[in-house]
């Protein structure tokens, strides 16, 4: 049950220079805060080695325990959205998002979400 959306910001769906048209045309603002806000992430997200989106997790949602390939990267999710019931596990330690702050952690240990409250959780995602 459940359900996961991505909207993906700047990264590997063709949101570089090259394909910036829609996705430049529904968020300039944001894309050019990023872009001077985290221009060494946006730059990684162009050439396809990280990404930056909103990632919206709804009530129900479990994803199952998984790892990335490699550890050369932090992930960080930004909470926007943040109501009870959302938790996210990394190696042995479960975490919530709370709004306004940050969350690291690195993606390369096994970690899965599940999402047993109510109300959307979306956090800005940027690896």
């Amino acid at each position: 049950g459940g359900e996961w959306r991505e909207f993906v910001i700047f990264g590997a769906d063709g949101s570089g220079e090259a394909g910036t048209s829609t996705r430049a045309a529904a968020l300039p603002k944001t894309r050019a805060l990023l872009e001077n806000l985290l221009p060494g992430a946006v730059s990684m997200a162009r050439i396809g080695a990280g990404e930056i989106i909103f990632s919206a997790l709804y009530p129900g949602t479990r994803l199952l325990p998984h790892c990335a390939s490699s550890n050369n990267r932090l992930t960080c999710h930004l909470g926007l959205v943040c109501p009870r019931g959302p938790r996210i596990r990394v190696g042995k330690d479960w975490a919530s998002w709370d709004e306004g702050k940050c969350l690291f952690f690195d993606d390369s240990y096994e970690h899965e979400v599940v999402h047993e409250g109510e109300g959307v959780r979306i956090v800005l995602l940027v690896r």
